[in-house]
């Protein structure tokens, strides 16, 4: 009898333990994924195996507050600068400005009131500009809830932005749009994909046709206050990797540009790196480690930025420079189309008159502005001067 006691006690311990033992070798239950998150790991995916083939040349990691310096952008394709210094105000610091080469018209980003920001542009009337505009078409939708760092290509059509909103991978992304004349608004916005753009912040699509150059930031894998600002090559067809020749883990690396000489191509790679060179040397002209000459009076000339001594005219003669730019592009763009003038129809000749006539009072209200900053800088310099040898 106690023998057979012990047999069912036995018998029911092991029955106990394989119960347990098999609760837990059964798998637990998957976390369940919520659509939002199973769409966007899907376009992730999706967006990168259609990577965009391109050819990196250059990365910097740089401040965020002075990421902007690091851009070394033909004057003849316009100019970039934030908010707060193209207008000299404390107002809209997180927004950026686009000027155009011919310096009559930008295009701007502004926060409302509700914290919304949006592209807005505006036309140098006189020494004034314009109240702004909304751009018609970029927002329409109102996908987006911020719309900032704009650039406009030199045809005028097509139109770089980055924004955060239901198309954005994460923070903001890098859209394209181009302006339908016809409808007198820009298409609806497209995602330019990967590289350029990641699950972290990504921005300021600069290209350069000039130089075959092009620029964005990201914060990819930044710390708090720091961009890194990669230098690439423009392609003139989109051409992606093919799956067949690179696996998808090399395709990811391309996508997240973890080595940008995997992505180098001799000797083109020589070719853009002597071209950004250029670049660099050309806007080192205008800066405080490369000499200028700036008559103050009969006796002192200044040579550097930190020669001028009066409150506020190292920044004048920063947006002096930015005017003499304006006034060279613009006076190549006269040339320009006077060249085309000389052989157009009487018809043509007869539409581009006119605007040939607005170039010309536009540079000739430049030439005075140039003339009116020139003479304050120096009004000021010498006052400062009389008043420091007191």
């Amino acid at each position: 009898m106690k023998l057979r006691s012990l047999t069912i006690i036995l018998m029911l311990m092991i029955t106990i333990i394989g119960a347990a033992q098999k609760r837990k070798q059964t798998p637990r239950h998957k976390t369940q994924v919520s659509p939002e998150v199973a769409a966007w790991q899907e376009r992730l995916d999706r967006m990168t195996m259609a990577t965009q083939r391109i050819m990196v040349i250059d990365s910097i990691v740089v401040d965020k507050n002075d990421f902007l310096q690091h851009y070394y952008l033909n004057p003849e394709e316009g100019q970039i600068d934030s908010y707060s210094h193209f207008f000299n105000t404390q107002q809209q610091p997180n927004a950026y400005v686009y000027l155009n080469a011919i310096g009559n018209q930008c295009i701007l980003s502004q926060e409302d009131e509700d914290g919304i920001i949006n592209l807005y542009e505006s036309d140098k009337e006189g020494n004034k500009w314009t109240k702004p505009r909304l751009l018609q078409g970029v927002n329409d939708a109102k996908q987006f809830f911020h719309v900032n760092y704009p650039f406009m290509m030199p045809d005028g059509v097509t139109l770089y932005f980055a924004a955060e909103g239901d198309e954005s991978l994460g923070g903001y992304d890098i859209f394209v749009t181009t302006y339908d004349t016809e409808e007198d608004r820009f298409l609806t916005p497209e995602n330019i994909g990967m590289p350029f753009n990641s699950e972290a912040n990504d921005y300021m699509m600069v290209i350069d046709e000039y130089d075959r150059i092009g620029w964005f930031a990201t914060d990819r894998g930044q710390e708090d206050g720091k961009v890194c600002i990669y230098t690439f090559v423009p392609s003139d067809v989109r051409q992606t990797y093919d799956p067949e020749t690179y696996s998808k883990e090399q395709i990811t690396n391309f996508a997240r540009i973890t080595d940008i000489t995997e992505t180098w191509v001799s000797p083109d790679i020589d070719q853009a790196l002597e071209r950004l060179e250029k670049a660099k040397a050309r806007q080192k002209k205008n800066t405080d480690n490369e000499e200028f000459t700036f008559v103050i009076n009969d006796d002192v000339d200044y040579h550097k930025l930190s020669d001028f001594k009066a409150k506020g005219n190292a920044q004048r003669y920063l947006q002096l420079v930015k005017l003499r730019s304006q006034q060279t592009a613009l006076q190549q763009a006269i040339e320009r189309v006077r060249e085309y003038y000389s052989g157009a129809t009487a018809d043509e000749k007869r539409e581009m008159a006119p605007e040939i006539i607005a170039t010309e009072q536009q540079q000739h209200q430049i030439h005075i502005e140039i003339h009116n900053l020139e003479k304050i800088i120096r009004n000021e310099e010498n006052i400062t001067l009389r008043n420091t040898q007191k």
